[in-house]
């Protein structure tokens, strides 16, 4: 129990860290925090062997973002955060397209420390494991009031690969509100 207390006080210091560096490092013109309920399907192990597993796990996610204008209908936006449920925490990446004044369309990437005891990765082809992911999203936001949005994303962690090498994926959809 104790072990537990470090281990998400250390989580949440990297978070803090983090999102500091960024903000700081971006001169971000705007900043805000988030929250998102996320539905994911994740293809594991059971204890890194076995047979392939498939689990719709929910989990919930909070973060910060730093957003800097690009033109007067792009932004590049930097996120960090935690997930719980699932644990992983990410750094990312986005551009977002000014669609009307209260949507906007985003895609972009980021890198994902999947902290997961499901998560038994075992290095593909002879290489060296890790809980190091890039993945992918995309997704839509509405702006409801000046200080309160709503978003929708699609997230590819790991994509489906091959089966036969013991590859693992994590996809899923997450809805969350947005605080400025």
């Amino acid at each position: 129990r104790k072990f537990a207390k470090i281990y998400i006080m250390k989580k949440l210091i990297t978070l803090l860290f983090i999102a500091i560096l960024i903000s700081n490092t971006t001169k971000a013109q705007e900043s805000h925090v988030f929250a998102d309920y996320s539905m994911l399907e994740v293809e594991f192990y059971e204890n890194g062997e076995g047979e392939l597993k498939s689990k719709n796990i929910t989990s919930y996610v909070m973060g910060i973002s730093s957003i800097v204008n690009l033109s007067e209908r792009m932004d590049l936006i930097g996120t960090a955060g935690i997930s719980k449920g699932f644990d992983y925490t990410f750094i990312s990446s986005n551009l977002s397209l000014e669609l009307t004044s209260n949507f906007n369309l985003s895609l972009g990437g980021g890198l994902y420390n999947i902290d997961d005891k499901r998560w038994v990765t075992n290095g593909l082809d002879g290489e060296q494991p890790s809980n190091l992911e890039f993945g992918l999203n995309f997704g839509l936001a509405c702006q409801l009031t000046e200080t309160l949005g709503v978003s929708v994303r699609y997230n590819i962690i790991e994509p489906k690969e091959d089966y036969e090498n013991g590859s693992m994926s994590i996809n899923g959809l997450a809805f969350g509100i947005i605080l400025k």
